[in-house]
Order: structure tokens, then sequence, then C-alpha cells
């Protein structure tokens, strides 16, 4: 008979007939219980395992039970009540003093004495943890704390990327001349609540374009090219309307002239109060650029594609008698010292055009183009001009290389003034690749020239202002039928018509929109 075969499992056979087994062939038998093995790694013993032979004293090995070994009920002790169930204990199986005091029950041995409790505590420490083991705990904090490191390390390394593109930005930005002007503190005229809802969704900026060669200054000087932008908040359409610097306009309290006459004399602000109540709007901010600034920018982008008709090669400037055209570019490259090796500090060659034509032309080129009147529609058509110059250095700054505009922010930068703050420059700086350039047109809308006086010389009347300002809303901010400031900007309207003669009805030119900029 095998020891497998003696390792008898059923409780109820009779215990008398095993109590002759001798305890060692009892333990002999245990180990040959393969779920044991499986449990108990070879080598190893768990706590309260039976000892090698030998090591154990007879009484010893006599007295204490082994773990794992079969138990057999005593007779006396058996149920009546036959087997138990499956799965359960059948109730009143045991009597209230068959359990000891820490509630687990007592089995009386053979001899009279009492089992330790050691053997069910051993077989409970045999029995298969559910739990990972220590080592991979360990582990799995080991790759917590790696995780949490590299995280921290991410972190710190995205804080630096800001805060390297942010002194870039103010290493560049840092070039422009800031103005500390408080936009809120700059005169407007009282609107309705309404109208304030529909601004306050655009950012409107007044551009001024600044000849400041008399004192290399960009607070004073003649305003050559004065542009409204609004900007949508939220479809980031950009229009831009021209104000003819000729416009007839009230320049400071009972003081009408020319518009760019506020600039001139009373700088920037007084030029911001003139377009804010003259036109019933809030200028957000303002950038003032050195109107030479312009050539720089376009040989930064490695110069434009621009149009050059028959008329501007064949039209003279009637103060010098020489071609317009050429004039205007020949006195931009001297002042920039385009060719210092030239005699006069030009080339010839960049002056005169022998046929009409799409040429690529440099920034000295591009600025005389711009300021030339004489061989277009007087100062609209040059208007006109400038605000397609301006859609097409956008069109082509937003495709520019890096080196590019780094140059445009060493070279042209400091050439720039603007109330405008940082954090608004680098956001729009950002944007802007989400900007479309729209329609762009001419203001006053409807107008004649005339010579009021000749102190005043010729000027541009709107006919009349209130009409226009209402136009400029509409086109501007999209607001239908806008009513003009009764107590402002009608009043300032009614004077310009008593003063000039001229109503609505007077008109002889209406500029038009020049088209999507698309």
């Amino acid at each position: 008979m095998s020891n497998f075969d003696d390792y008898d499992f059923d409780l109820d056979r009779d215990f008398n007939s095993q109590r002759g087994l001798d305890l060692d062939d009892e333990l002999d038998m245990y180990d040959y219980d393969p779920d044991v093995r499986r449990r108990r790694p070879e080598g190893s013993r768990p706590s309260g395992a039976r000892r090698p032979a030998g090591s154990r004293p007879a009484a010893s090995r006599s007295s204490q039970p082994r773990q794992g070994a079969p138990r057999r009920r005593p007779e006396g002790n058996r149920p009546q009540q036959g087997r138990r169930p499956e799965g359960g204990r059948p109730s009143g199986s045991r009597s209230a003093g068959s359990r000891s005091g820490n509630g687990r029950p007592s089995v009386t041995r053979p001899d009279g004495g009492r089992a330790s409790s050691r053997a069910t505590a051993d077989r409970r420490s045999s029995r298969p943890s559910n739990s990972r083991p220590a080592g991979r705990k360990k582990t799995s904090k080991a790759a917590q704390k790696k995780k949490n490191r590299r995280t921290i390390i991410i972190i710190e390394i995205v804080i630096l990327l800001i805060l390297a593109i942010v002194i870039y930005f103010w290493s560049k930005f840092g070039k422009v001349n800031w103005d500390n002007i408080n936009m809120e503190q700059v005169k407007s005229n009282e609107l309705d609540a309404a109208t304030e809802e529909v601004l306050s969704n655009y950012k409107t900026i007044a551009l001024f374009g600044v000849d400041n060669r008399s004192n290399g200054k960009l607070d004073s000087g003649n305003s050559d090219a004065i542009i409204l932008v609004s900007i949508n908040n939220d479809t980031k359409d950009v229009k831009m309307l021209s104000v003819q610097r000729d416009t007839y306009l009230q320049v400071e309290k009972d003081l009408y002239r020319k518009c760019n006459y506020a600039y001139n004399h009373g700088g920037v602000e007084q030029a911001l109060e003139m377009l804010n109540t003259n036109l019933d709007i809030k200028i957000d901010g303002y950038v003032a650029v050195d109107f030479y600034a312009l050539a720089t920018i376009v040989d930064c982008l490695d110069g434009l594609d621009l149009e050059i008709t028959q008329k501007m090669i064949t039209t003279n400037n009637p103060e010098t008698g020489q071609n317009a055209l050429a004039g205007y570019i020949a006195e931009v490259e001297n002042i920039l010292n385009y060719y210092p090796n030239e005699e006069e500090g030009w080339k010839y060659s960049d002056c005169y055009f022998d046929s009409p034509g799409t040429y690529h032309l440099n920034g000295a080129q591009v600025v005389g183009f711009c300021r030339n009147r004489y061989a277009v529609n007087n100062d609209y058509g040059r208007a006109e001009n400038q605000r397609m110059v301006i859609k097409m250095i956008v069109e082509k700054a937003k495709h520019a290389s890096p080196s590019q505009l780094n140059d445009i922010a060493d070279k042209v930068f400091p050439k720039i003034a603007t109330s405008l703050s940082f954090s608004q420059c680098v956001g729009m700086a950002t944007d802007v690749g989400k900007y479309n350039m729209a329609e762009s047109s001419g203001f006053p809308f409807a107008l004649k020239t005339k010579t009021v006086s000749k102190k005043t010389g010729s000027v541009v009347v709107p006919c009349t202002l209130t009409s226009n300002v209402a136009q400029l809303h509409k086109f501007l901010y999209d607001q239908d039928d806008y009513d003009p400031t009764d107590d402002v900007v009608d009043v300032i309207s009614e004077h310009i018509k008593s003063e000039t003669g001229l109503s609505e009805s007077s008109a002889e030119i209406t500029q038009a929109t020049d088209g999507s900029g698309q």
C-alpha cells in the first residue's frame, strides 16, 4: 500500500483504526500532498513546518501535532445526526462548551491534551495570498516615483520653453517705442449702450504713417497716412479705412483744419481725440510707423511685385518737372543711403521704367510707389495703393521664415511707437495667421474738394459728415442705420456745411470699396 493510499481524507472513517499509525508516517504522507508541494517552494519551509529528522526531541515528536496532519474525530465526539452535509455545518452539532475562550473549537486528543492552534495558523500561512509579493510592491512604487519625476521634468521643460519664448518676444518688442498713454483717458463721445456693445466686439487701431525726417521722433510730424483698422474679435476679419489727410474736420475745440494738423501740432493724443470726436468711435490703441520703415519691412520680405502703369512712367511732378515716380524713389534711396557709392545716393535703373508691367520692387521703390500722388487719382488713389501694399505685406508675412521675421523685429521695431501693451502685441503676432484681410476703402465716402480759405488751402469736404459717419459704422462694424451723436457729430457737420456751403447732394466723388484681399 502506497503512502498516498494510506492518506485517508474520509473524516467519517473509524478513528480508532488509525490510532496505531506512527506520527512520522503521517508526516510522510502529508508531504506527498501535491497541493502542499505547489504552495511551498522547494528548499523553503513555512513557519511551523516539520524540522529535519533527528532535530526534534522524541517527546516533542510524540506530543506536537504536525501541520496539515489529518485529524479524526473521536467516536464520542461525533454528532449523532450523521455525516455533515457538504459546504455547511448542522446547527447544534457542537455544544456551547466545545469552543475555547478565543472562539476556536477545542479538539480532544486521545492522550487527553488539547491540540495546539499552531497547525491551524500554519495552514493559514501556507495559503496563497491574493496580494502582490513584497518585491513587486517595491517595484511598483519605484515605477510610480520614476513616472512622477518624469512628469515634473516635462513640466519644467515646458515652463522653460514658455519663459524662453517670452524672453525672446520681450527682447524683440523691447526695441519698440512703448507709449504709456492711457487710452481710457483719451477723449471720446458719449455713445449709447447699443453702440458700446457693438464696438466691444471689435478692436479698433489707428495706424499713422509718419514722415519724421525733420525731428526723428514718432510723437509728432506729418502724418502722411492715417488708417483705421477694425479687427473682428470672432471672425478675425480685418478692414482698413484710410482717412484722407486733407479731410476738413474739427482738429481741436472750435478749430477746423485738415485732419493731419492734429498729429503735427498736438501729437498722437490729439490726433486720437480728433478721430474719436469726429467719427463717433473709441480707438483701442495706435501704432505709429516711420514711413521709411516700410522700405525696411519690404526688403526683409524680399520685395513685392507691383504693377507700374503707363501713367506712372509718363507723369511728371508739376513742381520739379521730372518724372513723379522716379523722383519719389530717388528721394527714399538717398535718405536711406541705399547706394553709398553712388554720387547722388540712388540708382537710375531703380527709378525709371521703360514700359508698363509688373515689376519686382525693393523697399525704396515700394515707398516711392506709395507716396506718388501725381500718377494716380490724387490722394484717393495714393491711399488705395497704400492699403494694397499693406495687404500684400500682411499676406507675405504669414509665410515669412523665422529669419525674415527676426530681421523685421531687429530693424523695424525701433522705428515703431505704440500704445498697445506687450501682451496685446504678442497676441496679435501669434494670431497673424488667422487674420483675413477683408475689404477696404477711404473716408470720406462722399466728398468734394474745395479751398475754404488761404489758410486752410484745398481741403476734402465730407458731404456731409453725419451721413459719412453713419456709413463708416456700417463699413467697419456692420452697424446698420447708425445715428451719429446729436450733440457732437451733428454739430460739427452743421458747422462744416455752413462754412463750405456743401451739402450731401454736393458730393462729386464717391469712394468705393477696394474689394476683398483674398
